[in-house]
């Protein structure tokens, strides 16, 4: 070989010698070559970094120095089996201070000598994050498990995968234990629910945005029970998808629900008769006057009044008046249909309002009503009453429905059926 063609060669292994030195040096984790007695030979910039040693200082160094010592023969026993996966070690620097490292090595020939490469990584910060990480996720589940609010985490498919135990409580059931792999299906009080409920809600939590409702769940014994449902998809992902889970927290809000009842009852309702009373009565046929408009007939109206009340209220007392209005009461729901409005207007006179029926039916049902009152019974404590009933009844064919002049009209048939001798029908012409 000419001067010219070495003088070239030389230069070409020097520039792969620098090229494999930066390439070495810009890696981001230590990498040291140690031979067949583990002595260091080579090594790049990040080993002194990591380590705290010179290039001078670590070279010719044991291997094993720069692990902890109770580590030396775990990586003695790596090397000597060749072995080359991950493994987690404590690293050990000049000064020697300690951090946790993973180790991942690989034995190679050359020119007749064996060594051992070596990269080894700090994982400090992995190591603090996954601590931090680990106390995070035991106080989430602290809260989780002791929160007085009821908690379901779903995933897959709205499958319940962990409860609380006031989740159980509220639902029934003896432990979260119990509840797990539960398909919400088995929460909806019907398949229909449960799939309307996907419908009505699917995109909000895809949308990342948190459902919040009042809604009825059904416990393991069958039974309803209301709660306030409060939901998120855990998923930071926008859309999000709900098959990595979703977050619910759950109250029993039955009291409130209760109480919000017995309020609407006591706000709609007379209390003696449980018919609606005076101001209720127009609401509800107004309303029902605005969504109806399947039946051309009709409505009726029927104006109604207890016969010679007074005269019962002097001979028996009051206790015995109220368990006449209380038997009429009675009487006239088993009469009407459910989508009657039935209202006490004051004292003995009663008003219902028949949608979707004409005159001829607003008799029949007057009719009905005026019979069955006057074959009934009422035991009190001093023995039995008797009373009637005059009806009036009115009927308005237009679609412009006035209630009050309805009501005038049932009033003034009202008052021919008291003039006639009372126990009677009257309609207005």
């Amino acid at each position: 070989m000419g001067a010219e063609k070495l003088h070239k060669y030389i230069s070409e292994l020097k520039e792969q010698l620098e090229l494999q030195t930066l390439l070495a040096d810009s890696s981001s984790e230590a990498i040291g070559v140690f031979d067949e007695k583990v002595r260091c030979v080579a090594v790049n910039r990040e080993v002194l970094e990591v380590l705290g040693y010179t290039h001078d200082e670590v070279i010719g160094m044991g291997g094993l120095d720069l692990v902890a010592e109770e580590y030396r023969e775990l990586v003695r026993e790596n090397i000597s089996s060749r072995y080359e996966q991950p493994y987690f070690v404590m690293g050990r620097r000049k000064d020697g201070s300690t951090f946790p490292a993973e180790i991942r090595g690989r034995t190679v020939q050359l020119r007749d000598k064996t060594y051992r490469i070596s990269a080894i990584r700090d994982i400090s910060y992995l190591k603090a994050t996954e601590m931090e990480l680990r106390e995070t996720l035991h106080e989430l589940k602290i809260i989780f498990e002791s929160s007085k609010a009821g908690m379901m985490f779903l995933k897959g498919g709205r499958i319940l995968k962990r409860a609380n135990q006031a989740l159980a409580d509220i639902l029934g059931y003896e432990s979260p234990a119990d509840m797990v792999g539960l398909g919400m299906i088995d929460l909806h009080l019907t398949e229909e629910k449960f799939h309307e409920f996907g419908k009505l809600y699917y995109y909000t939590l895809v949308n990342k945005a948190q459902v919040n409702i009042e809604y009825q769940l059904k416990r393991k014994d069958g039974k309803f029970v209301w709660c306030s449902l409060s939901g998120q998809a855990v998923d930071v992902n926008v859309p999000a998808d709900l098959n990595r889970g979703v977050l619910w927290v759950v109250n029993d809000i039955s009291q409130r629900k209760a109480e919000e009842k017995r309020l609407l009852l006591l706000a709609t309702t007379d209390s003696l008769t449980g018919a609606y009373n005076r101001r209720e009565f127009f609401r509800q046929v107004e309303l029902f006057m605005q969504g109806d408009k399947r039946n051309p007939a009709g409505p009726s109206m029927l104006m109604v009044d207890l016969d010679n009340f007074k005269k019962i209220n002097d001979a028996h007392g009051h206790e015995a008046g109220d368990a006449v209005l209380r038997h009429f009461a009675d009487i006239c729901r088993s009469v009407i249909r459910d989508d009657d409005v039935f209202a006490r207007m004051g004292g003995e006179e009663f008003a219902v309002f028949l949608p979707g029926t004409d005159l001829a039916g607003g008799i029949a049902v007057g009719e009905r009503l005026c019979r069955k009152f006057a074959a009934s019974e009422i035991s009190i404590q001093s023995g039995i009453i008797k009373c009637t009933a005059s009806i009036g009844v009115a009927s308005m064919n237009s679609r412009r429905l006035d209630t009050n002049r309805l009501l005038r009209m049932a009033d003034m048939a009202l008052y021919d059926a008291k003039e006639s001798g009372r126990n009677l029908v009257c309609f207005y012409d």
